[in-house]
């Protein structure tokens, strides 16, 4: 008897076991679709972008959002597909590269252009917004040379988009922001005020 009754136990949890699932993982990413109309050999100006900060509490792989003044919440099924710190980056070179023919009508003179980017903020709340804050500085240099003759611009960004509900509105807003920070970029470098240590808030 206790063998039947360890038999019908063994085959319900099996049963039990079988019939829950588990949710799905999404994943997400901050870098568009690619381009067609873009062409690498269209221009000979090499742009790099490094993010040298971004918050503690984004260096995980968890979306987070806002859920209160004082509270966030980490979403274990929603994820990115990179690093954060990746997701900016190949973004936000990718948004760059799509204004290079721009970029290098303003620095005829420069074939490489070296951004560094600081995060201040990345968060939002489901439905309502997204804010993005960043610092950063661009290092304009000429051909074979790093240092001499170099022009440092530095700069600061910040953009509060209002988002749909749902986590792919969220993301979608994300990316609307680091493609409004590559035009801000571009807008800056144009001013005839930047140039060795110029600065603009």
């Amino acid at each position: 008897m206790n063998g039947f009754y360890l038999r019908f136990a063994l085959a319900w949890l099996v049963s039990v076991g079988v019939g829950c699932t588990s949710a799905p993982v999404r994943y997400y990413t901050l870098t568009p679709p690619p381009d067609k109309a873009l062409s690498a050999s269209e221009t000979t100006l090499a742009i790099d972008v490094r993010v040298v900060h971004t918050p503690p509490q984004l260096n995980r792989l968890e979306l987070m959002v806002r859920t209160a003044p004082t509270q966030v919440t980490l979403l274990e099924n929603e994820r990115w597909a990179s690093p954060v710190n990746d997701e900016i980056k190949d973004a936000l070179r990718l948004e760059l590269q799509r204004r290079s023919s721009r970029i290098s009508e303003l620095r005829p003179a420069f074939t490489k252009l070296t951004f560094d980017i600081d995060v201040q903020h990345l968060e939002a709340e489901l439905g309502r917004h997204a804010l993005l804050e960043v610092s950063w500085s661009a290092t304009s240099s000429p051909t074979g040379q790093q240092s001499r003759g170099a022009r440092v611009t530095t700069c600061s960004f910040q953009s509060d988009e209002k988002i749909p509900a749902g986590y792919a509105g969220m993301v979608e807003g994300y990316q609307r922001e680091i493609a409004a920070l590559a035009d801000a970029i571009v807008a800056v470098l144009s001013s005839p005020a930047s140039g060795i240590d110029a600065s603009c808030h």
